[in-house]
């Protein structure tokens, strides 16, 4: 099962590059050009989310960390944070669109609250899909 890590500080450019990261490794294991924008989509998503919410109550960013594995039929992402985990937020900077996204592009998406704190999303993706 080849695997994957990466850790970026959770500012302004982070979503780009954890896109670009993510995809450039998922080319090696998925060839449906519609699943690799699926995934990229519902990375940024996710690496936006810590971006503008998980640190929101402290004085430095903290970090996104994602993880990808790579199994037969799908490859499966970690998105984590070590913020104040997921609470609703009224003065939210988006439009509260991005779980409810990435829920509709991934094969299969959960949101975790650690036990060491912070968020987890974990998204799963067929490596392929019936036309």
């Amino acid at each position: 099962m080849p695997h994957a890590a990466w850790s970026f500080a959770a500012a302004r450019e982070t979503p780009m590059q954890a896109r670009r990261a993510v995809v450039d490794w998922a080319r090696s294991y998925v060839e449906d050009r519609a699943v690799l924008s699926d995934i990229a989509l519902a990375i940024t998503e996710a690496a936006t989310n810590v971006v503008l919410h998980a640190y929101r109550d402290h004085a430095e960013p903290g970090s996104v960390t994602i993880e990808a594995e790579e199994y037969e039929d799908h490859v499966c992402f970690y998105v984590r944070d070590e913020g104040s985990g997921l609470a609703p937020r009224v003065d939210s900077p988006g439009l509260g669109l991005g779980l409810g996204l990435i829920a509709q592009v991934a094969d299969s998406a959960d949101v975790r609250a650690p036990e060491d704190g912070g968020t987890e999303v974990v998204m799963r993706f067929n490596v392929s899909r019936a036309a």
